[in-house]
């Protein structure tokens, strides 16, 4: 750059020439959010259309998953009661069986067909 004087004609013409900047489409959504400036008018809601089935598109999306996952929810609540129902069944029979497979009480059932207890060992029979 060369030192030289600047006449206030150029001044006035350098200022002309540089063009204030524009502020961005972010800085102007800024200022009417601000200002409650919301003008709407058709072509901005038909452009916003599509925008929206997106939107009700992942709105229906979730309401099935809610929906889905509470139905999943109350299958397994149901089943595991059913299994521990089922398990308390099995501990209630496995004792019935424990109790009647017991000696004494196999002899006085087998007692009522006339069937006696042996007092006397087993033999093994060799040849």
């Amino acid at each position: 750059m060369s030192n030289r004087i600047i006449t206030p004609e150029e001044q006035e013409q350098a200022e002309e020439t540089v063009k204030p900047k524009e502020p961005s489409r972010l800085t102007n959504t800024v200022q009417k959010i601000a200002d409650f400036d919301f003008n709407l008018n058709r072509d901005w809601m038909v452009k916003q259309i599509p925008f929206a089935f997106f939107v009700l598109f992942l709105l229906l999306l979730h309401i099935y998953n809610v929906h889905t996952t509470e139905r999943i929810i109350r299958n397994t609540d149901q089943l595991n009661k059913e299994v521990k129902e089922l398990h308390s069944e099995y501990i209630t029979i496995l004792s019935e069986l424990m109790s009647e497979s017991k000696q004494s009480t196999v002899a006085s059932k087998l007692d009522t067909l006339g069937i006696k207890e042996l007092t006397t060992p087993p033999i093994k029979i060799t040849y």
